[in-house]
């Protein structure tokens, strides 16, 4: 009697992982798809700090005011007294100066009683030219020492949003004003190793902003 050979052993395919290849196909297409989104968001930041290199480009190579604009400007401010203070008109602003003492205690970012008379001289001269207003303000590179500020960044910042404060107080539109401070890195006495020097570099300058873009 002849036995039936053994059939061969079929080894059967391991099939457990065939999920993996539309699951890598799909994570292939998603690295695409953010790869993708990231070019366009990068083209559009580009886009955008061009445009800004553009417009202040186009700030700069702006023409300076004709002289018949600037002596409005300059009447008022002789009007007003204003030409004890440091004044500069140029075809981008109208800048004036103000010293530390004028304005400030050492140290303190509290207007002096008498300062208010001083900024009251400048409110005539806001009120008749609507333009943005900046505040910024400048100290020397001495160390605060014992004060409630960190630093001179601190000091001088507050000193700007105390200006800035008192026009708004005055009834000057607050949305008008952007103070910032610079603490010593803008002196205009680089040295800053003379008593006179250090003087020089403590101020609070107030500028209005001509928006050329929108001239000629």
């Amino acid at each position: 009697m002849n036995r039936p050979r053994p059939r061969p052993a079929v080894e059967e395919e391991d099939n457990t992982r065939l999920w993996m290849i539309p699951y890598a196909d799909l994570m292939s297409n998603l690295v695409i798809l953010f790869l993708a989104l990231f070019a366009a968001s990068y083209n559009d930041e580009v886009a955008k700090i061009l445009e800004r290199l553009g417009e202040h480009f186009e700030e700069q190579q702006a023409p300076p005011p004709a002289p018949e604009d600037l002596q409005p400007v300059q009447d008022e401010i002789e009007r007003l007294r204003l030409s004890q203070f440091g004044v500069q008109v140029t075809a981008s602003r109208l800048k004036i100066s103000l010293p530390e003492p004028v304005l400030f205690g050492p140290g303190s970012a509290e207007l002096r009683p008498g300062a208010a008379g001083t900024l009251d001289q400048l409110e005539g001269l806001l009120k008749s030219l609507p333009s943005p207003v900046l505040v910024e303000g400048h100290t020397d590179s001495v160390p605060v020492g014992r004060s409630r500020w960190r630093n001179n960044w601190e000091l001088s910042a507050a000193r700007a949003f105390a200006v800035a404060e008192h026009f708004a107080r005055k009834g000057l539109p607050p949305a008008r004003f952007h103070a910032r401070g610079f603490a010593e890195f803008q002196p205009r006495c680089p040295a800053n190793d003379t008593r006179e020097c250090r003087r020089a570099n403590r101020r609070i300058e107030i500028s209005l902003i001509r928006d050329l873009r929108k001239q000629g």
